[in-house]
């Protein structure tokens, strides 16, 4: 006898098996059984587990007013025998988001009021899906897992699409994305860029056929009338694509990527994974003969690194896959930390310019030194220290401030305010191609940052190296008038000196040590690779891009230019407003806190030790003393 026509219900699992299909609603209905954060006990969570709201096709409206979500059966997961079922730790999560449509069975059978979800249907990669969830309108229809739904989720326990589920195509109208879409990878465009595959729309009909009449009024060729058909068409493809990558346009349907067909389908995360192999890092060349050439090639590449980003920002006015990938919050402090890296490596050439200055110091001195009577040479000890600390005073000053300088004049250099407002100008104009980018940097770019930066610290530089040379010029003379009467000279140290700032040439090249010691001792070999870029490995500058000495001295001796000093951030002060705290106050009542924690801890052990000593003289009492003398050590 058949189940439909039976009088009596067997009443177990298996007398009847009732298929379903139909879609998870709105999560606001089923959230509260997942917690979205740690947690401790498992009665804090207020639903029961993973259980989910269907609307089921066939046996549930679609209208809200007949059947409102709350009112839904809860359906329970069937897992696979490969996820287990939680014990000793065997379980999987199951996948299922709001907007599914899920398939499965009636574990009551006919009854139809426990369903059990046994599998999902997966997305198309070309389904629209709603940013909405919860309406009638919105029932039975593909839905995003991020959709809105009737109640906003609390604090941040909103789900937030990671970059590998954010397409970089704009969401258009579906048919429109089909026929704007690039040709499949193989296809061979014609010399009009169509592919000659895909037939032409209606809309693409009418451009082409206007075309050949207006080419026939002309009095065209045949071929040149085909010619124009084909080029109106390609004209009016482009002028749609250019429009719909174009972030001002709006978007329709979801920016996501949740469909499981498509596994290759391009991803912000990929953009940004290659945006960032291909970003290259400074490698530094220890070789002393090259260390200056490193540090301004150094400063190149930061500079170089600086302007691809910028020009990737910029990109973001006109291209959608540029907006949607940017990772830039702040072009200004982008700008300040280029500026602070390209101060480190200008401290190695101040620093280059100081060992020079000192060396040549020492190397005067040593004449005077010499030529001082033994007794006397002991005074130069001190002298030398004292000299040594302000040196290193000066140019600790110099290169605490530089960043600054730096900054102000990368940020007069890019005029980023003007390049964005141009960019914007031609977006609105129609010419979104035509984006005023920062060109690539050159390496005399990099050399007349470091010489105009070297001109004006100058002044500093030679005031302090005149201030020094004054001041040991007084102190030699006075010895000169000592040992006057014993008919010894001391050298001119000043003429020995001489402007010891004035050749910044001879300081740059100057090498403080040799790594080969000894004449016959080869030379160690040196490293080639400038930058490291993951995606191409070490790369080096080409010898005719290869940053000059020369370029640098000539530049400081023949620039007027200046950069100001840069702004110090100046420490928190209190103001006129802010009352006065006495810290005495805080102090004394910490004090306080902390004499309490241990007069209590201490009255607990006094407590814990008594209550032994107890213990162990009821049982002395009853003839039993192994542990009171230990309980008795312990007091």
């Amino acid at each position: 006898m058949s189940e439909a026509g039976a009088l009596f219900d067997p009443g177990f699992l298996g007398g009847g098996f009732n298929w379903w299909i139909g879609q998870v609603m709105d999560d606001t209905q089923w959230r509260d059984n997942i917690l979205p954060g740690k947690f401790e006990d498992p009665n804090s969570i207020p639903g029961w587990g993973r259980r989910y709201k269907v609307r089921i096709m066939g046996l549930h409206d679609k209208e809200e007013k007949s059947i409102t979500d709350i009112e839904l059966p809860w359906a329970n997961v069937m897992y696979p025998v490969t996820a287990g079922g939680g014990q000793t730790g065997s379980w999987a999560t199951p996948q299922v988001r709001q907007g599914n449509f899920v398939f499965g069975f009636f574990i009551d059978g006919p009854d139809q009021q426990v369903p059990i979800i046994m599998g999902i249907l997966g997305n198309n990669a070309q389904t629209q899906l709603g940013l909405k969830i919860g309406t009638t309108e919105t029932n039975y229809t593909p839905t995003s897992g991020y959709a809105e739904g009737k109640k906003p989720y609390p604090g941040s326990s909103k789900p937030t699409a990671p970059d590998d589920d954010l397409v970089t195509k704009k969401p258009t109208d579906s048919k429109e994305a089909k026929e704007l879409a690039p040709p499949a990878p193989g296809v061979k465009l014609d010399k009009f860029g169509l592919d000659p595959t895909k037939t032409l729309s209606k809309r693409q009909l009418q451009i082409a056929t206007d075309a050949r009449e207006a080419a026939r009024n002309s009095g065209a060729s045949p071929e040149e009338v085909e010619n124009a058909a084909k080029q109106a068409v390609a004209d009016d493809l482009n002028t749609r694509r250019r429009l719909q990558e174009s972030p001002a346009s709006p978007s329709k349907g979801s920016p996501t990527k949740e469909n499981p067909d498509a596994p290759h389908q391009l991803s912000v995360a990929d953009v940004k994974r290659e945006s960032k192999i291909r970003e290259c890092n400074v490698i530094m060349k220890p070789d002393p003969e090259e260390f200056i050439q490193s540090a301004i090639t150094a400063i190149q590449t930061v500079i170089n690194s600086l302007t691809e980003k910028l020009n990737s920002y910029l990109a973001t006015i006109s291209s959608y896959i540029d907006a949607a990938s940017n990772a830039i919050e702040s072009v200004q402090k982008l700008i300040s930390a280029a500026a602070c890296e390209i101060a480190k490596y200008m401290k190695i050439i101040f620093d280059k310019i100081m060992e020079f200055v000192m060396k040549q110091i020492n190397r005067a001195l040593a004449n005077v030194v010499a030529a001082l009577p033994t007794d006397m040479r002991a005074l130069f000890a001190d002298s030398k220290e004292i000299i040594t600390q302000l040196i290193l005073c000066l140019y600790g000053k110099l290169t605490s401030n530089i960043c600054g300088q730096i900054e102000g004049a990368l940020s007069d250099a890019l005029n980023m305010p003007e390049a964005e407002a141009k960019a914007r100008e031609n977006l609105e104009n129609g010419d979104a191609d035509n984006i005023k980018r920062q060109p690539s940097v050159p390496t005399c770019y990099a050399e007349g940052l470091v010489s105009t930066l070297i001109s004006s610290n100058k002044t500093l530089i030679e005031d302090a190296n005149n201030n020094l040379l004054d001041n040991l010029g007084e102190l030699l003379k006075d010895i000169q008038d000592q040992i006057s009467g014993a008919g010894l000279e001391i050298p001119d140290l000043l003429g020995s000196l001489g402007d010891i700032a004035s050749s910044m040439g001879a300081a740059l090249s100057f090498f403080n040590f040799k790594l080969n010691i000894f004449g016959c001792e080869l030379k160690p070999n040196v490293a080639v690779s400038d930058k490291y870029c993951m995606a191409k490995g070490g790369t080096a500058q080409p010898d005719s891009d290869s940053p000059s000495i020369e370029a640098i001295d000539e530049g400081v001796s023949n620039t007027d230019e200046s950069i100001p000093p840069g702004e110090e951030v100046p420490y928190a002060v209190p103001t006129p407003g802010d009352s006065s705290v006495d810290a005495s106050i805080d102090n004394n009542r910490a004090n306080t806190n902390v004499d309490r924690s241990l007069e209590a801890t201490l009255a607990r052990e006094d407590a814990g030790v008594d209550a032994a000593l107890d213990a162990e003289l009821e049982r002395a009492r009853a003839g039993d003393r192994s542990g009171l003398d230990d309980a008795l050590d312990i007091s």
